[in-house]
């Protein structure tokens, strides 16, 4: 008998996920929960996130609760086997977590980068290597074992918009991996989290985009490819924000590649100097 699995996503991060998981023959996907539609940018209608328009293409059940009420009404009414979760962005009712079998992908080696900004804060730290982690989940945020973790390199050229992409890609593979290996009856012994060695990653805020020169070089550097291509890391010129999407250090120096002048397109650094006959401190 297949097992029922209910999805919980929300982002793009969350589509290759689905769209793996659809084609995986011992499962059912019975519903996919994602957050209600809304106005995503100053003057547009309301939208549907990625994952709804996606679970609709490939013809499953969509729900958008609003509240955890509505979404553990609707859980306990649907009794799934599995409830997957990844990015959706809404904390489950305890009542959910205790009484169902609810699993988490995070974009981090847990127990690091607990939290909501992980791509991000290893990028910030200049880390070599980061992954993902398939976990158990309990009441508390990220805490849950440790069911599998898959690492991938953090290659130079990556900023937050290439690694994002390559471990949606692994969270497809990791989670696809665990379930045919559980559906086998494959022994996956969960491992509890070393909470002592727990690192926390924040909510990004606007004032950490700032790319201050009184950092030193590589501080800026790694905002810059932690925060690009989007919301994109700025310094200021003549009192306009001034996005700098991508950079290189030369001769310990901070060289922009990039820009985006405030209410402007992108435009490689070159054409800036020539066009606003100036340059940037970063």
């Amino acid at each position: 008998m297949k097992k029922k699995v209910i999805f919980c996503g929300t982002p793009d991060f969350a589509c290759p996920t689905l769209t793996s998981l659809k084609d995986i023959k011992d499962i059912e996907i019975t519903h996919v929960i994602t957050q209600p539609d809304k106005i995503r940018s100053r003057g547009s209608k309301k939208s549907a996130t990625p994952i709804k328009e996606l679970a609709l293409k490939l013809n499953l059940n969509v729900s958008t609760p609003t509240n955890k009420d509505t979404f553990r009404d609707l859980i306990q009414n649907l009794k799934p086997d599995i409830l997957i979760v990844i990015a959706y962005g809404m904390i489950l009712p305890k009542e959910i977590v205790n009484n169902f079998y609810c699993i988490n992908l995070h974009a981090s080696l847990l127990p690091q980068y607990r939290g909501a900004s992980p791509i991000q804060a290893a990028l910030l730290n200049n880390d070599t290597q980061t992954g993902i982690t398939l976990i158990h989940m309990n009441e508390k945020m990220d805490e849950g074992a440790i069911l599998l973790k898959n690492s991938c390199n953090i290659e130079k050229k990556d900023n937050f918009a290439i690694l994002h992409d390559n471990l949606a890609q692994l969270a497809a593979s990791t989670c696809s991996e665990w379930i045919e290996k559980s559906l086998k009856n494959h022994k996956i012994d969960p491992i509890k989290q070393n909470h002592s060695n727990a690192t926390y990653c924040k909510k990004i805020k606007k004032e950490d985009l700032f790319l201050d020169p009184k950092n030193d070089i590589k501080t800026n550097f790694a905002k810059i490819r932690a925060f690009s291509p989007t919301p994109g890391a700025y310094t200021i010129k003549n009192n306009k924000r001034i996005k700098i999407l991508a950079a290189e250090i030369e001769n310990n120096e901070l060289i922009p590649i990039t820009v985006k002048p405030e209410g402007k397109k992108v435009m490689t650094y070159a054409d800036f100097k020539r066009g606003y006959n100036t340059t940037l401190l970063c």
